[in-house]
């Protein structure tokens, strides 16, 4: 952490503009993901409200079929098609409806890390900020660094995470369309998946300059890595952290 300090206020005195970082949520804020979360509870309990999510009539499996379906397409690599179906679990919901449910997932993950089975699939349980991810944010903050939030997971769903552990950051998540008050399943674009980060960033933060620091997990996020000025990975021994390594970037 010293090391990355350093590199942030060298960077920091040789700017003259107003800077900014982007920090990934899920498994990098906090351990575990609380879009996925959110996703298993409302599967195990059956409370899915639009039951065309997989572009078919409904049945008696629905719900479990729908979970088996998401992780099928992760184990297939069919990454994009998985983070679609997972940030249209809102769908047919109220804003209002979907923060309680976010906030009904958070009480029930807790903050003790574990394993859960959940329709015979073992998942991780629990959900907690990391502490050193944490301070990095006071530390850029003292430095008058803007830190902005970005997701692949429902707005709505980090945002209540966000609350419940402290966090006002700026956020940007997937945005559902809403349609007399009741989420749909479209969602607004750009949405802050994969590539699409960096669309979002050019957006809604800045359109002409880099951010002095991003960080993340994962290789989802490495289009928009590779904008920083400064890229941090978080070491979850996968092939972010063997890529960050091999070229010479910050783990966490």
């Amino acid at each position: 952490m010293e090391l990355l300090q350093k590199a942030i206020q060298e960077k920091v005195r040789n700017h003259d503009n107003s800077l900014f970082a982007v920090f990934d949520f899920d498994n990098t804020c906090i351990v575990n993901d609380v879009g996925e979360a959110t996703f298993a509870y409302l599967c195990k309990n059956r409370l899915l409200k639009d039951k065309t999510l997989l572009g078919e009539k409904a049945d008696g499996d629905y719900h479990e079929r729908v979970f088996t379906h998401y992780f099928e397409l992760l184990d297939q690599g069919k990454t994009e098609e998985a983070y679609m179906l997972c940030v249209q679990i809102f769908s047919q919901f109220t804003p209002h409806e979907a923060e309680a449910k976010a906030l009904a997932t958070i009480k029930e993950e807790g903050n003790e890390i574990g394993t859960q089975i959940i329709y015979g699939r073992t998942l991780a349980k629990g959900l907690r900020v990391r502490p050193q991810v944490r301070s990095l944010m006071a530390f850029l903050e003292k430095l008058d660094v803007s830190v902005w939030i970005m997701s692949g997971s429902p707005e709505i769903a980090v945002h209540t995470a966000m609350k419940s552990f402290g966090l006002n950051n700026p956020l940007i998540g997937v945005r559902s369309i809403l349609k007399d008050n009741v989420y749909s399943s479209e969602l607004q674009s750009p949405m802050s998946i994969l590539g699409g980060k960096v669309d979002c960033m050019r957006k809604y933060i800045d359109n002409r300059n880099a951010p002095i620091l991003v960080i993340d997990d994962s290789m989802s996020g490495i289009k928009l890595l590779e904008t920083a000025e400064i890229k941090v990975a978080v070491n979850c021994n996968n092939e972010l952290t063997e890529e960050a390594r091999k070229r010479k970037w910050f783990l966490l």
